[in-house]
């Protein structure tokens, strides 16, 4: 993939919420720059380019088709309060497109930080195959074709976010993207996943922490995982899965398709995000619901929960779970489809008193806008049963 084939994918890179890497070259130019290697003269221009004051450049070698960097360290020119460094740099299979673009085969770094007055983020290391850097038009102009980095995969190993001004720090194992593009076309496929984010109890509120004692957790592990295939020509969104997996408690599962996502749209929505503009409601008019699922599944502590939470009401686990259950039968009274009342109150019964799952499902007859979607519920929210086609359903393997 080169420099050709990239308008088209810059708004997926947008879609897919890929941007999470690209502040690792925004955050962090006067060091002088002496080396004539021209793909390291671009690299650390395209750094200033973005604002970045650069105070230490390290030794510029190159070993076959790798480019190494000894060191960076700088701060945004707009702000001298934050610092930034990163250990060594490694650019392998590195070219400079006649366009002013740079592309890496494998971008590699090690020990990057962040320091702000009352934030500093570190990283062990950060791996990026096929790492696209805007040129300095692109960088000026927010209608560009490439007005952020693309890149194929990407590997952040060792996060570690750290608070100082509450002393809270969070650290997570592994952040992994992936792009899966066909033949520079679409549909494309993404995946992310997030890793062993560290929960410490301390981070919660109270009553939750209490809980976590009550349970016996001193932490909250938590995995996030997502995949997603859009095809920009028809505006076909799938997501078969995304998913919270907070350890030793629940699980929370989403699968979803959407329909009037077009290349055009999200491209539209793109360029208001960048302006921190309003999306506006026209451009969804044509995006529409075709299904979802949304699944909460024990993982081990749902039904402990529910005996800690009886045991507070100084009641037996079966007369706890009655009184939530004609709670929720209260409130499904207002839906006018009296099989709807029972169906709902059963799933709920039957998940209370054997927690494994719970799915809330959307089946309408056929893709129903958004607009319609937020329209019906200012008005009559119960409707949005009928016109959504929604059913409940607990434990069903």
């Amino acid at each position: 993939m080169h420099s050709s084939e990239l308008p088209r994918h810059c708004s997926a890179f947008a879609f897919f919420l890929a941007l999470f890497l690209s502040c690792f070259f925004a955050v962090a130019a006067s060091a002088q720059i002496n080396t004539d290697n021209p793909v390291a003269k671009a690299f650390l221009q395209n750094l200033q380019d973005r604002g970045l004051t650069l105070t230490h450049v390290g030794s510029v070698t190159v070993d076959n088709d790798v480019l190494s960097i000894g060191g960076i360290e700088g701060y945004p020119t707009a702000d001298k309060t934050t610092r930034f460094k990163i250990g060594d740099l490694g650019l392998a299979q590195a070219s400079l497109e006649s366009d002013g673009r740079i592309f890496v085969g494998a971008f590699a770094a090690s020990n990057f930080e962040i320091d702000e007055t009352d934030f500093k983020f570190s990283a062990d290391r950060i791996a990026i195959t096929d790492l696209y850097l805007p040129n300095e038009d692109d960088l000026k102009n927010p209608a560009s074709d490439l007005p952020t980095s693309l890149y194929s995969t990407a590997e952040v190993m060792g996060l570690l976010f750290e608070d100082r001004s509450s002393g809270q720090s969070m650290p997570i194992e592994r952040v992994t993207i992936d792009f899966d593009i066909n033949n520079g076309g679409f549909p494309i496929i993404a995946s992310i996943q997030v890793a062993n984010i560290a929960l410490n109890r301390t981070m919660f509120a109270p009553p939750q922490q209490q809980l976590l004692d009550e349970l016996g957790l001193p932490q909250v592990n938590a995995d996030i995982d997502f995949e997603g295939e859009w095809n920009g020509d028809t505006g076909e969104v799938n997501i078969p899965s995304a998913a919270i997996v907070l350890h030793d408690l629940f699980s929370v599962q989403l699968s979803i398709q959407l329909e009037g996502l077009t290349d055009t749209v999200v491209e539209q929505i793109a360029q208001l995000a960048t302006k921190d503009n309003v999306i506006a409601l026209d451009l969804l008019q044509s995006a529409a619901v075709a299904n979802f699922d949304l699944s909460l599944i024990n993982e081990g502590g749902l039904d402990k929960v529910l005996e800690q939470q009886a045991q507070r009401q100084g009641q037996s686990k079966s007369a706890y779970v009655r009184q939530l259950t004609d709670r929720a039968e209260k409130q499904f009274k207002r839906i006018p489809d009296q099989a709807k009342q029972l169906e709902f109150t059963e799933a709920v019964y039957s998940f209370l008193q054997n927690p494994q799952s719970i799915t809330l499902s959307a089946t309408p007859k056929a893709p129903i806008s958004v607009t319609q979607i937020l329209g019906v519920s200012a008005i009559s929210p119960v409707s949005i049963i009928s016109l959504l086609g929604i059913a409940l359903e607990a434990n069903v393997n």
